[in-house]
């Protein structure tokens, strides 16, 4: 059983204005983008694809999903490649990857550093729960989510 002392190990991701919060295990890879493949036709918050380890890895903008614009994906735009949840042995989307500003950082914290943020509007499909690590506002992702986000596109 977890004790409230138990230290949870999380990445913490900066994309343009925010901090995203994301479990060690969910991060396979930060890599800089080397070509993307767009489709005209997509929401705006999917940014294209890209070649990463001999799969089609989507590019999705946090940004974007919330209301904001999305980045300008260039070569060496940093990505942040995530496993997601989904259960099927045979899923459409293993991996995704999500557009980062900034340079991604390690983190500990115990259960009682993280509190729920009760006060934010959460207006981002992409967000699980908004909180607060420290007195720091940020957004833990939802990969599930996200995942039914992609395939919906697809």
């Amino acid at each position: 059983m977890a004790t409230h002392d138990q230290m949870l190990k999380c990445i913490i991701l900066t994309t343009r204005n925010e901090l995203v919060i994301v479990p060690n295990a969910a991060v396979a890879e930060i890599v800089p983008v080397q070509d993307v493949s767009n489709d005209a036709d997509s929401p705006g918050w999917y940014l294209g694809k890209t070649h990463w380890r001999g799969v089609d890895l989507p590019l999705i903008s946090f940004e974007a999903a919330g209301g904001d614009t999305a980045h300008t994906v260039r070569i060496n735009t940093q990505v942040a490649v995530l496993y997601t949840m989904g259960q099927d042995a045979d899923k459409k989307h293993p991996y995704v990857g999500l557009v980062i500003s900034g340079v991604p950082h390690v983190s500990r914290f115990t259960r009682d550093q993280i509190k729920l943020n009760t006060e934010a509007l959460n207006q981002n499909p992409m967000v699980a729960q908004k909180v607060r690590v420290n007195g720091a506002a940020a957004n833990i992702l939802d990969l599930v989510n996200i995942e039914t986000m992609l395939d919906e596109v697809a």
